[in-house]
């Protein structure tokens, strides 16, 4: 087996960072088709060649782990934080799907300010990420991952809101389920990107 050292170790970071820079850019084409509904299957399609980027990514690092003799933080933390990242994507790809498997032709405001929100999370995420190599950034990396719990409770909130207001409207049934788990799909992304952060913090805690 040849095994890799100094440069595969730098190169996981740049894997990080990639997942978490093609993670933005899946909210971000998220937040515009929610914001801009027409053209849907195109712009579904988009997000769903931006969520196959992010398997790849998982792929790479995956055949790189057993090839890497010396690792930058430990193996199972590198495999968790890429497939927290991953699962946040497949979540922000998965809603995208949803509405046009679901025929939905006019969205909700709860689903836009979830869009808004995912995309501020990912971008402190990447943030963090880009931080991670550089153990004078951790006070500010630290910063980011509170302010990702901070919006992961306002996902929250507004997950509640959005249920709450579908038990309102009573009178149709399908509109609740199709809506329950398009919002059930937007707040889990929001959890996944906090596991994302709480790994970092894990890796953060163990390198001090």
């Amino acid at each position: 087996m040849n095994f890799t050292f100094l440069p595969a170790e730098v190169k996981f970071y740049d894997y990080f960072q990639h997942a978490t820079a093609n993670l933005v850019e899946g909210a971000q084409a998220l937040k515009t088709l929610l914001d801009d509904y027409k053209d849907v299957q195109k712009q579904v399609d988009r997000i769903g060649e931006i969520e196959h980027q992010g398997d790849l990514i998982v792929h790479d690092v995956t055949n790189l782990l057993p090839r890497t003799l010396i690792t930058p933080i430990d193996s199972e933390d590198i495999q968790r934080l890429v497939s927290a990242v991953d699962d946040a994507l497949d979540a922000v790809n998965a809603a995208a799907e949803r509405l046009v498997i679901y025929q939905v032709t006019e969205v909700k405001d709860v689903a836009r300010q979830l869009a808004a929100l995912i995309v501020e999370s990912a971008q402190e995420l990447d943030a963090a990420m880009r931080g991670l190599q550089n153990k004078k950034m951790y006070a500010q990396v630290h910063e980011r991952i509170v302010q990702i719990n901070t919006l992961e409770n306002n996902g929250d909130r507004l997950f509640q809101q959005g249920l709450s207001e579908l038990v309102a409207c009573r009178g149709d049934v399908f509109d609740f389920i199709r809506w329950k788990e398009i919002y059930e799909l937007l707040e889990a992304t929001t959890d996944r990107i906090e596991d994302a952060g709480d790994v970092i913090q894990k890796v953060m805690i163990a390198n001090v």
